[in-house]
């Protein structure tokens, strides 16, 4: 296994994700401009994160984990791998329905589980129970959908469950844009979540065809003593605390957030999803693509090559994502505007959301270079280790989201929960490194490191130019605040422009992804480790 083969698949993902990256910001820019910054947005984002963040867990984490090595080893080993995919559906599907129906009837409970600070205002409250109803359907779809796509990935078929996420934006979107505005403006959010279900639907269904073709076929089983089952219900639970960590700080940042300035639960939302963009579009991206490749090295005991991939994985995480995190907080405020100064999003939201953005922007890197190492814990069958360094993280996280909020004013209190989970986020991933290498060996400590320099070098001084320039472009404009028309464009002149300024500094340096990178854009992959 080479590492341009796992560049070249995960340029194809990202390309794909990249559109429903898009799609999820017009996605985001319409609920900013029908719902504004309040109470009826906030209520929105605490009801969806719960099954948002099982739905991260589930299609990027622990499911995945958990299912994917056990259902590669049948593939290596040639054994029954339908019959394992239909017990764990048939498992999975009554379990998932005992939790949507349970989750549906202590709606209340949750609410007040995760954002305690609503009980203060009923109707806040009341509205928040009543869209948790409508959503904890979701859990279930995309759980579902998560499984469909461990067995496309483990056959090293990435396009189809990469494109899952844009049909589901799509479905939310043409309920946004159709359905929302037939309904009274008080009305108008339950269609929106009505929306999210609809796409959860959607994202499911897209991945069936293709799994068929590789001849699947639904034949209920219910075999609880199959051994394959009980390896993956047995990483399960573990995979699930570990690859929980990320989510389970947002969890903590909501819950915090209920107790300050009305909109924190907002900014907090709309400031993580600038983050997702690199992270989603790259990161996941690349950890999606290795991960299989993971899974088959620990099946036939390759640890030379799983080394190789890890090294390979990390550096061309870190290629992409930290220039793309320093371009977001140097012009954070310039892309909020673009995305979100629409309608009741006011100019005060967009700087509060880009404050957030800067923040959670700083731990980019780390937050990929997670979803790199966890899994290879999972495939080693070491998920306690990987749970107590999650745990460990969460503790760090509250411990600092306690401190920042109590010394920061209350009116930006949020941007320091932002902070701290970006600072926890990077204690996780150094941690992780250290205990993978302990597990398999070096994997190029000095190699990536030196890497890692060379490309944080770049990327600030390419920050800093861009900025200099932006508002050097601003002020000879003699505008109080450029039309949106006029923002977009600087923004994508400053990209393009910081993209051809990275580019000359790493070739400069001599850094070999570099020069891998523009050839697979060519569709010419270089064939090295």
């Amino acid at each position: 296994m080479s590492g341009s083969k796992i560049a070249g698949a995960a340029v194809k993902v990202s390309a794909i994700t990249m559109i429903s990256r898009v799609l999820g910001y017009i996605r985001d820019a319409l609920s900013a401009a029908l719902f504004g910054v309040g109470m009826i947005s906030d209520a929105f984002f605490v009801a969806f994160r719960i099954p948002n963040m099982l739905r991260d867990l589930m299609a990027e984490g622990a499911l995945s984990s958990a299912f994917l090595p056990v259902f590669t080893e049948h593939v290596e080993n040639k054994k029954d791998v339908w019959r394992l995919a239909n017990n764990v559906l048939t498992v999975l599907t009554i379990i998932l329905l005992i939790i949507v129906i349970l989750g549906m009837i202590f709606a209340p409970f949750i609410v007040n589980l995760i954002a305690p600070g609503f009980s203060k205002d009923p109707e806040k409250f009341a509205l928040t129970v009543s869209l948790t109803r409508i959503l904890f359907p979701f859990i279930m779809l995309v759980s579902l959908a998560a499984i469909f796509m461990g067995i496309l990935n483990s056959f090293k078929s990435f396009s189809v469950p990469a494109f899952a996420p844009v049909v589901f934006n799509i479905g939310i979107i043409i309920f946004g844009v159709f359905i929302c505005p037939r309904f009274k403006e008080s009305n108008q959010i339950y269609a929106w979540a009505a929306g999210a279900i609809f796409g959860a639907a959607l994202q499911l269904v897209v991945q069936i065809p293709p799994v068929i073709k590789k001849g699947f076929a639904f034949k209920p089983v219910l075999d609880l003593k199959d051994k394959g089952l009980q390896r993956v219900g047995k990483l399960m639970i573990p995979a699930t605390l570990g690859q929980s960590v990320t989510q389970i700080n947002l969890v903590v940042n909501t819950i915090i957030a209920s107790f300050l300035t009305a909109g924190s639960v907002s900014y907090l939302y709309y400031g993580n999803r600038l983050m997702q963009l690199p992270l989603g579009v790259f990161g996941v991206a690349i950890a999606t693509v290795s991960f299989s490749y993971i899974s088959t090295y620990v099946a036939n005991g390759d640890m030379e090559n799983l080394r190789k991939t890890l090294n390979s994985s990390i550096k061309q995480a870190l290629f992409i994502v930290v220039p793309a995190s320093a371009g977001m907080i140097f012009l954070s405020r310039q892309i909020n505007m673009l995305l979100f100064y629409y309608g009741k999003f006011t100019y005060v939201d967009v700087i509060n959301s880009a404050n957030v953005s800067a923040m959670y922007c700083l731990g980019i890197f780390a937050f990929s270079g997670t979803k790199i190492l966890t899994p290879v814990f999972y495939a080693l069958d070491k998920a306690h280790k990987a749970v107590k360094i999650g745990i460990m993280t969460i503790g760090l996280n509250i411990v600092l989201s306690i401190i920042f909020v109590l010394v920061l004013p209350k009116d930006i209190a949020f941007i320091g929960l932002a902070l701290a989970m970006a600072i926890s986020g990077i204690v996780n991933f150094f941690v992780l490194y250290y205990t993978v290498e302990k597990q398999i060996g070096d994997i190029g400590r000095s190699d990536i490191l030196a890497f890692a320099g060379k490309i944080a070098a770049a990327s600030v001084l390419m920050g800093l130019i861009i900025f200099l320039g932006a508002g050097y472009i601003e002020k000879l404009s003699g505008l109080a605040q450029l039309s949106r028309l006029q923002n977009g464009l600087l923004v994508l002149g400053l990209m393009i422009i910081g993209a051809i300024i990275y580019f000359l500094l790493v070739s400069l340096m001599k850094v070999e992804e570099g020069g891998k990178l523009i050839n697979l854009l060519k569709g010419k992959i270089i064939k090295k480790p």
